[in-house]
């Protein structure tokens, strides 16, 4: 073998070798190339699948402030119809003709009174639907029921806005219109409620 064979040999054997290596390294190239785009790929669907999660979890979030808003809103808007329906309620009572609103002191005051002998408390508004003659009248209906007829007028106003408050010594049995009322508007909220807050 001469130099020159020698000399192509390893030119040969250099060149399958540098063929051989070329063909790793695109091999290599390829899949590190595949690997990265793979990867890639996840980070980008990680990316997404956060983003969309964050953005349906602010969604959800936006949607619940957003209820508890509106039910806020309706139950104060029931409660004020609750709240007018009793006010309108106490100024019908308050509107009543002299007659009616008379029949309905005196029913109050005959259905709690216990001696006859206790003092008649009303409100300033009330002097002039209410007089001595209107208790006088009342002290004889209970005089008629075997009870004493011995109620007094007291000549001192209580803060109510109707209805009475009956003394007897320190004692004091309120049955103004804003206790009536509120005793009635709690016996009845519930039953009100089903229909408002239903």
């Amino acid at each position: 073998m001469t130099i020159k064979d020698i000399n192509e040999k390893i030119i040969s054997d250099a060149q399958i070798q540098a063929d051989k290596i070329i063909t790793q390294a695109e091999d290599k190239t390829k899949e590190i190339i595949k690997k990265g785009k793979e990867e890639a790929d996840n980070i980008k669907n990680i990316i997404l699948g956060k983003n969309n999660q964050e953005a349906s979890l602010k969604k959800n979030k936006i949607l619940t402030e957003a209820n508890l808003e509106a039910r806020k809103t309706i139950l104060l808007e029931k409660q004020k119809i609750m709240e007018g329906a009793f006010n309108k309620a106490l100024e019908s009572i308050l509107k009543l003709d002299d007659k009616d609103y008379h029949n309905f002191i005196k029913k109050l005051i005959l259905d709690n009174i216990e001696k006859g002998n206790e003092t008649i408390f009303i409100a300033s508004s009330d002097k002039n639907k209410i007089s001595k003659d209107f208790i006088e009248d009342i002290n004889k209906t209970l005089e008629v029921k075997d009870k004493k007829g011995e109620l007094k007028l007291s000549t001192s106003y209580l803060p109510i806005q109707g209805g009475v408050i009956i003394g007897s010594g320190k004692v004091r049995k309120n049955i103004s219109l804003e206790l009536l009322l509120k005793k009635v508007r709690e016996e009845s909220e519930i039953e009100i409620g089903k229909y408002l807050f239903a």
